[in-house]
């Protein structure tokens, strides 16, 4: 099995408040990405910067092993708290995982590799991803060293699998999995898109 990981350990300070408890559609941000990643995970942990105000949520409470870290201490902690090999890591501010776009990723985590990350374009989205335990070492390295804290920054050293464009458009064609909300005008733009 994989375990399934929702990082909400983030500042938000773009959106001006705690985007993981935001309401969109009648739900908080942090209860929509763990109820998208339960079909695929088991069990879904969720990486918070303070236990308190996420005890309702059902899901495994992690807080971060080392705090102010961004994504990458966070992809850190889930795999050092990660009952499983294979950790699928969501952002908690990405409300649209389509289920053929998760199950895309979580096959290919079967396969010889440290991780398995999608790309649009030139571009790697680290946050929406499955990483093994093998990685630990290296991100430990990273976070040791001078001051990099780009999740990407590892992959040159590690068995990496590429989820291309051309592969995930076949699944997911208007890339609702990648939509994410930084600021309130984000989420004013996601609430036109229509329901799945």
């Amino acid at each position: 099995m994989i375990t399934g990981a929702v990082l909400a350990g983030g500042k938000s300070l773009r959106f001006g408040k705690n985007k993981a408890l935001q309401t969109f559609r009648g739900k908080r941000f942090i209860d929509l990405a763990i109820e998208s990643l339960r079909p695929f995970c088991d069990p879904v942990m969720a990486v918070v910067n303070e236990i308190e105000p996420y005890r309702d949520t059902g899901a495994m409470l992690v807080q971060d092993i080392i705090p102010r870290l961004g994504p990458l201490g966070g992809i850190y902690t889930a795999l050092l708290f990660s009952p499983c090999e294979w950790v699928f890591v969501k952002a908690t501010d990405m409300p649209f995982l389509v289920p053929e776009m998760a199950s895309l990723i979580v096959e290919a985590a079967k396969g010889n590799f440290d991780a398995v990350v999608p790309k649009m374009g030139e571009f790697f989205d680290p946050l929406l991803a499955a990483y093994n335990r093998r990685c630990l070492p290296v991100i430990a390295r990273q976070l040791q060293g001078p001051a990099n804290l780009q999740v990407v920054a590892f992959y040159r050293k590690i068995r990496l699998k590429t989820i291309t464009e051309t592969e995930w458009l076949k699944v997911d064609p208007e890339a609702l999995s990648f939509k994410n909300v930084n600021t309130m005008s984000d989420l004013a733009e996601i609430d036109g898109i229509e329901r799945s």
